[in-house]
């Protein structure tokens, strides 16, 4: 998580408009794919196949913020007058 919130800050300090927008769901999605990893190293029983509990809950996550960013409507530049 250190690593994604450095790359996090730097692409706000860049004003990436994408990151600044969907910065949630950029966690969300890294979260989930972190937390699904480490689950293997997690001595739970098995549900489906070799997929735990939170496995299944991790991957939840990850498709959840893979859908919202998929279908988040395009940043659309506003005008610095508009702002001000």
């Amino acid at each position: 998580m250190a690593v994604f919130a450095i790359a996090y800050v730097v692409a706000v300090v860049r004003q990436n408009s994408f990151v600044i927008d969907n910065g949630f769901y950029l966690v969300l999605a890294f979260y989930g794919a972190q937390r699904f990893v480490w689950e293997f190293l997690k001595p739970y029983a098995a549900m489906i196949g070799p997929l735990t509990l939170f496995h299944l809950l991790s991957l939840a996550i990850l498709i959840y913020a893979v859908v919202m960013l998929v279908t988040a409507p395009a940043a659309r530049v506003a005008h610095e007058r508009a702002v001000a």
